[in-house]
């Protein structure tokens, strides 16, 4: 739900339980003007039907949705052990070259595993990022093409430029699975089914004329958490339940001594 991610999680939070109240206390006035109009006040059997559908219906929403979004942040945290064991090969594989082509390589790498943690903290933005991994990913690849033009074509080599060549694909792979979000129709219907369902809720709670305020609350309080999770999940970079990056983190401290 890219529509969102630009809205802090706890303005999102707020804003639906305010949401979801006033939809309360309209079903509310709503039921007591039915009621008021009908023959038989305090009859509600229809809608008591109808709010109990509604919200089966939210709640399985809730779940596929949530599932959904679960789905893409355990891929984005098993994309980031991947990249961090392809760059910890291609580090150790470095070694292999002469000197000179092994330190370049591997300050290259270097850089490109702190910029990658940058990017997931936020300390830079991502396409500054992006641009300049595919410069690194270039300048990698011309010293590999450099060493195999020279004759060094051995098994040896190849197991290199197999590592490096994991290193940039890795990269296509962990921006895919980045750009996987929740469907945008899929969130507003779950949002304004959530909203329709507290409307029926205040309907319903007509019956006998007396509001069940605390009780309303805590339901939209719970109802809003499941939703700011998803919401939460759903954003690659930002939110509370960010992708762990201690991968890298620990990739990066067992190769920067030896990258000087």
């Amino acid at each position: 739900m890219e529509y969102l991610d630009k809205v802090p999680i706890w303005v999102f939070f707020i804003t639906m339980v305010i949401a979801v109240m006033a939809a309360s206390e309209i079903g509310f006035h709503i039921g007591i003007r039915l009621q008021d109009r009908g023959s038989n006040p305090g009859e509600s059997r229809m809608t008591s039907s109808v709010v109990g559908g509604m919200l089966g219906l939210v709640a399985f929403l809730m779940a596929f949705s949530i599932g959904i979004t679960i789905g893409h942040h355990s891929e984005r945290k098993n994309m980031v052990i991947t990249e961090a064991n392809a760059i910890g090969a291609a580090w150790l594989r470095a070694g292999f070259l002469d000197e000179a082509d092994a330190r370049s390589l591997r300050q290259l790498l270097r850089e490109y595993t702190q910029i990658r943690i940058a990017a997931s903290n936020q300390e830079v933005e991502l396409p500054v990022v992006l641009k300049r991994s595919e410069e690194i990913h270039g300048e990698m690849w011309i010293i590999i093409e450099r060493n195999v033009r020279q004759g060094n074509d051995s098994d040896i080599m190849t197991s290199l430029v197999e590592a490096v060549n994991d290193v940039i694909k890795t990269h296509s792979i962990r921006l895919t699975a980045a750009y996987k979000r929740l469907p945008i129709i899929l969130g507003m219907v779950l949002i304004m089914s959530t909203i329709l369902s507290f409307l029926l809720v205040g309907v319903a709670s007509s019956a006998d004329r007396k509001r069940d305020t605390p009780a309303i609350f805590l339901f939209a309080i719970v109802f809003t958490a499941v939703l700011m999770i998803m919401v939460d999940l759903d954003r690659p970079q930002q939110g509370m339940l960010r992708v762990s990056q201690t991968a890298m983190a620990d990739v990066l401290r067992q190769i920067e001594p030896y990258s000087q």
